[in-house]
């Protein structure tokens, strides 16, 4: 049996090896977030079907969406070009986007 005090080093070795094996993590670069994020701004203004539609601050990246808060006017004369909010999440493998509106407290 080995003394306790080479177990943690012989650890470290292993972990560190592992983590050599494993090779560098791809990061995405600034132009691919950017692209990613036009692409779900693009989607999401459409899916609202609002005028005068415009992406609310910066979208939020999840493991396989995007979310995307989208103000604009209601199109529907009986909406009387009401203010509305929505929340919309694009699928980043399918391309599609859905949006709902955001209900907002009486």
């Amino acid at each position: 049996m080995r003394p306790l005090s080479r177990r943690p080093a012989a650890l470290a070795l292993v972990l560190a090896c592992g983590l050599a094996a494993a090779g560098p993590a791809s990061a995405a670069s600034p132009d691919a977030w950017a692209e990613l994020f036009a692409k779900a701004k693009a989607a999401c203004l459409t899916a609202s079907g609002l005028k005068e539609a415009r992406a609310l601050g910066t979208p939020t990246d999840f493991s396989d969406r995007v979310l995307v808060l989208v103000s604009g006017r209601w199109p529907q004369p009986h909406m009387k070009n009401e203010k509305a909010t929505f929340a919309c999440l694009y699928g980043k493998a399918s391309g599609a986007a859905e949006a709902q509106q955001l209900m907002t407290a009486p």
